[in-house]
C-alpha cells in the first residue's frame, strides 16, 4: 500500500527565480558542520529571510507537517515549515530558526565538542550515556532539565514513528551569556508514522535515533531495537527514569490526536489526507497507545 495525500495548489504560494545563497554566506547565518552544508547548499533569501528550501514528494511534505503540529501541541519549540512552490518544484521551505547572537548550536554529531568524552564518530553513543553524561557536566537543576528534554523527545520520536530521527535533525543550543545548555527546536521530521521516503508503509523499520541504541547493559534478541517486540530504550528508561519517562508517555497521550489529524481534511492546508491514509496514521497511534500499556506493565 502506497501512502497518498492530495495537494491543493490554490494553498501553494509560488515563488520564482529567488536569490541563492553561496556556502559562505549560508555560515554567517547558520551555525552548520561545512561537511554537512555541502549536502543542504539549497538556502535561499525569500521574503528578506534566510530560507532553506528541499523540494519533496508528498509523502515528506504530510510527515513534516503533521510531526510539527504534534511537537506544537507537546508544547515545543518548531522550525516554522511552510508548503510553496519555488521554480516550479514544490517543496517545504524552512526560515532559519537560529539565533547565533545569542546562541552556540551543536548538533548531535557535534556532541564531542561539548563533552570530551564523546568520539568523533557519527552514531557511536547511546541514548544511556548520553543522560549520564548530563550529569558529570552540570548541577543537579540543569541535569534533571536535560534529561527530561531528551526523554520527551525520544518518546516524541517514538510516538509519530520516525524513521529518520538522525543525529542531524537533533540539536542542542547553548546560551552564549550564562552557559545554559537546552535542548533545540523540533526540525527535519518528514519520515514519520512508519512511512519510507518512497512513500511506503514500513513500521518494521523503526531507525530512530540510531546512536542511541542499544543499551548496552540489556541482552537482545532478534531485534536489537526491541525488547519482546517492546521499543528497548524506552523499556530501559523505565528502568533508569520511571517517574521522567511514565510523565512523558502520559503527556503524548494526553494530546488529541484525531483532532490534529483532522484539521488535515478540512482543505484549508496545503494538503488534505485521503481517507485512507488517514485510518492508517490513526491506526498507527493506536498501536502506540496499546505499547504504551504492555511497556508499564512489564515494569
Amino acid at each position: 500500500m502506497e501512502y497518498n495525500i492530495h495537494l491543493n495548489m490554490r494553498k501553494i504560494n509560488k515563488f520564482e527565480k529567488q536569490l541563492k545563497l553561496s556556502q559562505a554566506s549560508v555560515l554567517s547565518y547558520v551555525d552548520m558542520d561545512p561537511e554537512l552544508l555541502k549536502e543542504k547548499d539549497s538556502w535561499y533569501l525569500i521574503n528578506s529571510k534566510v530560507t532553506f528550501f528541499k523540494p519533496r514528494k508528498d509523502v515528506r511534505i504530510a510527515g513534516e507537517c503533521i510531526s510539527r503540529a504534534y511537537a506544537q501541541a507537546l508544547g515545543n519549540a518548531v522550525a516554522n515549515y511552510s508548503v510553496i512552490e519555488l521554480d516550479g518544484k514544490v517543496g517545504l521551505a524552512s526560515e532559519n530558526f537560529q539565533d547565533r547572537h545569542n546562541f552556540e548550536y551543536y548538533d548531535f554529531c557535534q556532541l564531542y565538542q561539548l563533552f570530551p568524552s564523546f568520539p568523533k564518530r557519527y552514531n557511536y553513543f547511546t541514548l544511556k550515556e548520553l543522560l549520564q553524561t548530563f550529569g558529570y557536566h552540570y548541577d543537579e537543576e540543569t541535569t534533571l532539565s536535560l534529561q527530561q528534554a531528551i526523554i520527551d523527545r525520544y518518546i516524541y520520536e517514538w510516538f509519530t514513528h520516525q524513521l529518520d530521527g538522525n543525529p542531524r535533525n537533533t540539536n542542542l543550543q547553548k546560551n552564549k551569556s550564562n552557559g545554559v545548555l537546552e535542548l533545540g527546536p523540533v526540525y527535519d521530521k518528514e519520515q514519520s508514522f512508519g512511512v519510507s521516503e518512497n512513500g511506503l508503509f514500513d513500521e518494521r523499520k523503526l531507525e530512530m535515533w540510531v546512536p542511541s541504541i542499544p543499551y548496552e547493559d540489556l541482552t537482545f534478541r532478534d531485534n536489537p531495537y526491541q525488547i519482546d517486540g517492546l521499543d528497548a530504550n524506552i523499556f530501559s528508561l523505565l528502568v533508569d527514569y520511571p517517574e521522567m519517562t511514565i510523565e512523558s508517555l502520559e503527556k503524548i497521550f494526553k494530546v488529541d490526536y484525531k483532532t490534529i489529524l483532522n484539521t488535515f481534511t478540512s482543505g484549508e492546508n496545503s494538503f488534505s489526507l485521503p481517507s485512507e491514509t488517514l485510518g492508517y496514521l490513526q491506526g498507527v497511534v493506536e498501536r502506540k497507545e496499546h505499547e504504551k500499556e504492555k511497556l508499564l506493565q512489564s515494569i
